[in-house]
């Protein structure tokens, strides 16, 4: 470990006359398992701990490309894991429903380093960015989070709307919780759709300002009326992804980036070391970041998995406006594998 902090340059200089001494960051435990070994660290003061995010790759060079570090301000751990990620996981609903039948809107998307699977409840964490270069996997991705929710919902649980939602329903749901005087959509007397708002490339919308500030508002107010957002781009733009709305981005998951600023506005630092030929492979960001492999469903499987659902839109209820294209008409250009 003392090697990998002299590589990185991460210690604290100490000049006394003509001599010249190194301190390094103090070790106070490190832990062996058979699938990894951690070291507990903390920093000296003077050390400024963005080092250990830029010096990553120096890092990588001594202790391998799977490591993972956590921590703040002055006390780290840095885990290597002794297991790598595999290449590819095809995506299977049956293999992840056990894994989400409780949850009332469920995302699962791949697997860590250990197999488990990364997987959260909507309904909980409400929006999320997607972001990453070309043949990154956004696309596929995109399919696995939707082709789960068609079915495992119905058209009256949950409605997906892939291409625009007029504002008006947000006054109208407003305007049912004031009415009612309650503060969730769960507590209204009857029962609401929850609705998700899909925004493929955002950054092709930039200049339609009203339509970028409407997409703001549900990602800041949505929650409490069943409005979820999710938002996917290939380069995070600094201007689009401002103050107001990073802080609403519950979620955020991106492919492998350009560079470490690509990554930080993202708001996953780490995304720019993903190995550029390793497809598929992501990282995560919700309460640390972590890497995982994203489940891989191509366009024909996907039509193919969910041609029994086509018809399910004849079915709904006149008052149900159909504000969506077919699931897989929404990604039509598979990005290169």
């Amino acid at each position: 470990m003392i090697k990998a902090f002299r590589t990185a340059e991460i210690y604290r200089v100490i000049k006394r006359g003509d001599r010249t001494s190194y301190q390094f960051p103090k070790i106070h435990r490190i832990d062996h398992h058979h699938t990894y070994t951690r070291y507990a660290f903390s920093l000296l003061n003077g050390i400024d701990p963005e080092l250990l995010t830029k010096k990553r790759w120096a890092l990588r060079q001594v202790l391998g490309s799977n490591i993972e570090i956590n921590g703040s301000l002055k006390n780290f751990s840095i885990t290597v894991h002794h297991k790598s990620l595999p290449k590819r996981l095809n995506y299977s609903y049956e293999a992840i429903h056990p894994h989400i039948e409780k949850m009332a809107l469920p995302v699962c998307i791949g697997q860590d380093i250990y197999g488990n699977p990364i997987s959260w409840d909507f309904a909980d964490l409400e929006t999320l960015l997607i972001s990453g270069e070309i043949g990154a996997g956004k696309s596929s991705l995109m399919r696995v989070i939707l082709t789960t929710w068609v079915k495992y919902t119905s058209p009256e649980d949950l409605r997906l709307v892939l291409v625009d939602l007029k504002r008006a329903e947000m006054y109208r749901r407003g305007d049912l919780l004031l009415e009612h005087g309650v503060t969730h959509i769960s507590r209204l007397p009857f029962k609401l759709p929850r609705i998700v708002v899909v925004v493929d490339e955002m950054s092709i919308i930039k200049r339609e300002t009203d339509l970028v500030e409407m997409i703001q508002q549900f990602a800041s107010q949505g929650r409490a009326l069943g409005v979820h957002t999710i938002i996917a781009m290939q380069r995070p733009d600094a201007d689009l992804l401002n103050s107001a709305l990073k802080a609403n981005l519950r979620v955020r998951i991106s492919g492998r980036q350009a560079d470490a600023t690509n990554a930080k506005v993202a708001g996953v630092m780490g995304a720019e070391e993903i190995d550029a030929a390793a497809r598929g492979r992501m990282k995560i960001k919700i309460d640390e970041v972590k890497e995982f492999q994203a489940y891989f469903l191509d366009e024909e499987a996907c039509k193919e998995m969910l041609s029994s659902h086509k018809t399910r839109v004849k079915d709904l209820e006149p008052q149900l406006e159909v504000v969506s294209q077919p699931l897989f008409g929404l990604l039509e250009k598979e990005e290169q594998r």
